[in-house]
């Protein structure tokens, strides 16, 4: 869509004068007989572009068509990010999965991610998993550092799609734990995680489920 204001090289509240000025200086400056400065193609968009703002039911039509088409592009940008958000969180999620359970190696390398202090996990076994143990899957929820604008939230000029300016994204990382062989019906176990490549720690309260 044309910007008919830009056109003619004048603001959006430019008044009826403003307007009029403007299209006779560049009718003087692009008029097919102005000779080396003549330039067809440019006199007949200011003659267009004229012909729309000088008249008020043309020009509120012509505005209310620009701010539909701000409205319909913020959306659009809106849902890009969204798409672009998911994609980065299904891709980092096929990742982790296709590499396997962690080893535990490399612990001393810096931390992906970090839990919330605090972080409890109930988590319900069978008499049989208490009795002979076994391995489970947790998914425990992270905050890490995007890795797209590295904790900016601005891939310049713009915010960044993939964190919505916050620097920052919020994920669950899937580890995969030892059922520790439990004599109580409910015992507690504090777990730390660097060797998950999460800093922190979490808190896990493994209960006894008869039913």
């Amino acid at each position: 869509m044309k910007n008919y204001y830009t056109i003619l090289g004048v603001a959006r509240n430019a008044s009826l004068e403003e307007i009029k000025q403007a299209y006779r200086n560049l009718v003087r400056k692009y008029h097919p007989d102005m000779g080396d400065k003549a330039d067809v193609e440019r006199f007949l968009e200011v003659q267009e572009a004229f012909e729309v703002l000088r008249d008020r039911q043309k020009r509120e039509a012509y505005d209310e068509k620009i701010e539909f088409s701000r409205k319909s592009s913020r959306i659009i940008e809106e849902r890009w990010k969204e798409i672009f958000s998911d994609l980065d969180l299904l891709l980092y999620q096929f990742h982790e999965y296709t590499k396997g359970p962690p080893t535990g190696e490399g612990e001393g390398e810096a931390p992906l991610a970090y839990v919330e202090e605090g972080l409890t996990v109930d988590i319900i076994v069978t008499p049989d998993e208490a009795q002979k143990g076994g391995r489970i899957r947790l998914d425990v929820p992270v905050t890490m550092e995007c890795s797209h604008c590295q904790g900016s939230g601005v891939i310049f000029p713009y915010v960044c799609f993939y964190c919505n300016g916050k620097g920052i994204i919020h994920q669950t990382r899937p580890i995969f734990i030892q059922i520790p062989r439990l004599d109580k019906m409910e015992q507690i176990f504090d777990l730390d995680l660097r060797q998950y490549g999460v800093q922190g720690k979490i808190r896990m309260v493994f209960k006894i489920s008869y039913y």
